[in-house]
């Protein structure tokens, strides 16, 4: 006498003897892999339905304050940018050539 495998559904826990056809066929889903009966494996792929779903609009939620963090991100470079222009090194040695000028004429 073979020992069957007991596998727990992954719903209600329950050990089940898995269908062994559908075990050896792995390559298609068939809910005798998971579930004790056919309502089990409603509420399991319900289930996993409504998480998926929920990732999706997670992300979406997620990538719109992404996308407001790199306009901060843009608009900050650009002001930084800016200042560089501002305080550039030709124009730093100007102004203090100027000073150095304007202190000797007086």
């Amino acid at each position: 006498m073979s020992n069957k495998k007991l596998i727990p559904c992954r719903v209600c826990g329950k050990l089940f003897e898995s269908c062994s056809y559908c075990q050896s066929h792995a390559d298609i889903f068939r809910w005798r892999n998971f579930a004790c009966s056919r309502e089990c494996a409603t509420t399991y792929i319900n289930d996993t339905i409504t998480y998926r779903e929920s990732l999706k609009h997670n992300k979406k939620e997620n990538s719109g304050t992404i996308e407001e963090a790199k306009k901060t991100d843009t608009e900050t470079a650009t002001t930084k940018s800016q200042r560089k222009r501002k305080y550039s090194k030709k124009a730093s040695v100007e102004a203090v050539e100027n000073e150095i000028e304007n202190n000797e004429t007086e």
